[in-house]
């Protein structure tokens, strides 16, 4: 299978993406839920567009995903993809629910994660925009509850040209009394991926 090699230097300024990623994505969450929120970024590496289902547990995993649309110089999407607990763990930091063992989403839930979706989406969005010097625009988030890989395939026929590698940031999000990880996945057209190398080229 056909792999990305990237320098140490590159996979440092991948690193300090992910690090600044995480960073201004864990102030916001921090401020909207008054908890002291952050996020660790253990990797931070471009994979096949096929082995993301893999990744999160498998093609027939049940997970949720937060999908949001990018408009701008390069249309892609992004998911981030939770367990179904990892979840009801991400909106209570906004609703301050108790968290509860094969606890349903419900519509506060379902809006609460919407919003963190638009803080996670602009917070790594303008990151990467700043990295590669081109506008990067998020759409609404949408919840989606369903097989890890029919979730991919859905993000697939979106695109109508997609690369054949998403750059994904496995994010771990802590608080004080619980903590969550889930993975952030670009997942950007071809001519957007080209744009992503030519700019970790120079490193």
């Amino acid at each position: 299978m056909e792999e990305i090699i990237l320098s140490e230097s590159q996979r440092d300024a991948l690193k300090e993406i992910g690090n600044v990623c995480s960073g201004n994505a864990a102030t916001a969450l921090s401020q909207l839920s008054g908890k002291k929120i952050s996020i660790v970024v253990p990797r931070i590496l471009f994979v096949p567009i096929e082995k993301v289902p893999d990744i999160v547990g498998g093609a027939d995993k049940l997970v949720a995903g937060l999908v949001i649309r990018v408009l701008g110089d390069i249309p892609s999407h992004i998911l981030f993809v939770f367990s179904q607990k990892d979840i009801l763990i991400l909106s209570s930091f906004l609703t301050h629910k108790p968290i509860t063992l094969g606890g349903v989403i419900t519509e506060i839930d379902r809006s609460a994660l919407k919003e963190v979706g638009v803080i996670l989406a602009n917070a790594y969005l303008g990151s990467l925009s700043a990295f590669i010097g081109v506008g990067l625009i998020p759409k609404v988030p949408e919840l989606i509850i369903d097989m890890a890989g029919a979730m991919v395939d859905y993000i697939l026929i979106e695109l109508s040209e997609v690369s054949r590698f998403a750059l994904m940031i496995e994010s771990e999000f802590k608080e004080t009394t619980t903590s969550l990880s889930g993975n952030f996945f670009l997942i950007p057209n071809s001519t957007g991926f080209e744009l992503l190398l030519k700019a970790i080229a120079k490193f």
